[in-house]
């Protein structure tokens, strides 16, 4: 009898196992950069970025953002996101779709789609509640602090200190890449491309999509030219410097 007890628990344990496999661990939440699935990659006195994997079917932990952030979304994805009083969102995102929350959000999130899903989560750390556009801000005044983008650059949104765009680079097109500003740049797909500096030798790079990576300024005159067969993506952030 005890036996057949023991084998009846064992039983029962597993199959609520199951059932909680993929589903956030507690409500008690962890600070962002505590939870696993986030994976710092830049820190410095502008963002702190991070790359975001899950699984599907997998969730993260409950988790709380400290900062006011924007996510870039890496290839098409759904997830749920859930509050810790039980409401659950489900969200659709389009490759390279940038979304901004300000700080105090909590949620863990759930993949529910049939690939990882993928994101960028970029800690705005110059922001701090100051008011930011990242869909139809074409009107936005604060497009007169900045220089006019170029043919192969399209306005996402606007901060305070800082402009969002989307780059479009066609194979074996050149576009100049003069930027007087710091920038962090989301790769969506991958990078064959060469730069080139006036008076320095080209350097040919390669990144693979969903790399981040952060730049100062380029001097007058530089370029980049897409060496491979495939169109060039990305998303950038551009910051005005930090007042030392």
């Amino acid at each position: 009898m005890k036996v057949h007890l023991l084998a009846v628990v064992l039983a029962l344990s597993f199959a609520a196992f199951s059932q909680d496999a993929g589903k956030p661990a507690s409500a008690t939440s962890v600070e962002v950069a505590a939870e696993p699935s986030h994976h710092l990659k830049i820190d410095n006195e502008y963002v702190r970025a991070y790359f975001v994997e899950v699984a599907p079917g997998q969730s993260t932990l409950m988790h709380h953002h400290g900062t006011d952030y924007v996510g870039v979304a890496m290839g098409a994805s759904e997830v749920d996101s859930l509050s810790p009083d039980g409401t659950v969102k489900h969200i659709t995102f389009q490759d390279g779709q940038v979304n901004y929350a300000p700080a105090g959000v909590v949620h863990a999130v759930t993949d529910k789609g049939q690939a990882p899903f993928r994101n960028a989560t970029i800690e705005l750390l110059q922001n701090q509640g100051h008011p930011v556009c990242a869909k139809n801000c074409e009107s936005d005044p604060r497009a007169q602090d900045w220089p006019a983008l170029p043919p192969s650059a399209k306005l996402i949104g606007y901060g305070d200190s800082f402009r969002i765009i989307g780059v479009t680079i066609q194979p074996q097109q050149t576009i100049p890449i003069t930027d007087p500003s710091p920038h962090l740049v989301v790769l969506l797909t991958d990078a064959q491309a060469r730069y080139a500096e006036p008076g320095k030798p080209p350097q040919d790079v390669n990144h693979h999509a969903d790399d981040i990576l952060f730049h100062q300024p380029h001097p007058a005159g530089a370029t980049t030219t897409n060496t491979g067969a495939q169109e060039i993506r990305l998303v950038e952030i551009q910051f005005k410097p930090v007042k030392q």
